[in-house]
């Protein structure tokens, strides 16, 4: 013990080979009878120094995180600027095609890692990756849910931006109620008779929804995707000018469309053609923080 100097350990385990009792030992030094038995048993090293305090360092220390890993936090950071809840999903379970990246920069094939957002940013820290450049105003918004999958479909369009020396407009379409990712498709040009179309086919596979929720884009104003949806029995629900935030299922989605596979173009060749690997896995594999699990579980 730290409290006791070398001379009284010394004391103490004398006073037991002449063979005091425990109790009057414990009583004479003021000690517990555990302290008595862990020096005697130290005093049978020959040798040794004893009656010193050890180091409680360990023998051998084994990092949490290796090298590889370490490498793997640093190239995704660096290619696609994920914060540390992007990067602990992306080390865990990635899509194939990120694997496939983390396989080629260690070397070997990229076995799952389970890592917590503070140990990423620590790591982060260490190489002075960590934090973020942009501030923001956080407010406290009245959250809204449908009850139930195919309730409220959200619809909206990202572009135009340019994938593969294309430029391209993407047309996405969310479920409110589970985040299910019900299309994301690439067009040159997007234009109401797309739309339609689009929601035609979702509606054979899935089921038409009970509305259709969208912004005041000319694709969404025109007559004729009113008359659909009159058709159809689908209510027809124009966000109010200037508030995005009545769609912000559509708008997350479309922020993480731009942040997990719009990058993808500055790393891989023909990035196109990983957009039915990135829509399952958004929808069966990505644990989404709205719902708390992977959209999947709760649409299907």
């Amino acid at each position: 013990m730290g409290s006791l100097s070398e001379e009284v350990r010394w004391l103490i385990v004398k006073a037991r080979r002449k063979g005091k009792r425990m109790k009057d030992i414990e009583e004479m030094f003021g000690v517990k009878r555990w302290t008595i038995w862990k020096w005697c048993k130290r005093a049978h090293h020959v040798g040794r120094t004893c009656y010193k305090d050890r180091s409680r360092r360990p023998h051998t220390t084994y990092p949490k995180v290796s090298r590889d890993t370490e490498n793997a936090i640093i190239v995704l950071r660096d290619s696609f600027n994920w914060g540390t809840h992007r990067l602990m999903l992306n080390l865990d379970r990635p899509p194939g095609y990120i694997q496939h990246l983390l396989s080629t920069i260690t070397g070997r094939m990229w076995k799952s890692v389970r890592l917590s957002r503070q140990t990423i940013n620590t790591v982060l820290s260490r190489h002075g990756r960590n934090g973020s450049p942009f501030k923001r105003n956080r407010k406290d918004w009245h959250y809204f849910r449908a009850r139930k999958p195919n309730n409220l479909w959200q619809i909206d369009i990202k572009g135009p931006f340019r994938l593969d020396g294309k430029r391209l407009y993407a047309l996405i379409i969310v479920d409110d109620y589970s985040r299910y990712l019900i299309l994301c498709s690439l067009f040159p040009r997007i234009k109401c008779d797309e739309v339609i179309r689009e929601l035609a086919e979702c509606g054979k596979k899935l089921g038409l929804p009970k509305r259709l929720l969208c912004d005041n884009g000319s694709q969404f104003r025109s007559g004729e995707l009113r008359r659909w949806c009159r058709i159809n029995k689908v209510k027809y629900d124009p966000a109010p000018p200037y508030y995005p935030q009545s769609k912000g299922k559509v708008e997350r989605t479309i922020r993480n469309f731009k942040e997990e596979f719009l990058v993808l173009g500055g790393v891989f060749d023909n990035a196109i053609d990983l957009l039915p690997e990135y829509n399952h896995w958004f929808n069966h594999e990505r644990y989404s923080s709205g719902v708390k699990g992977p959209p999947a579980w709760f649409y299907l």
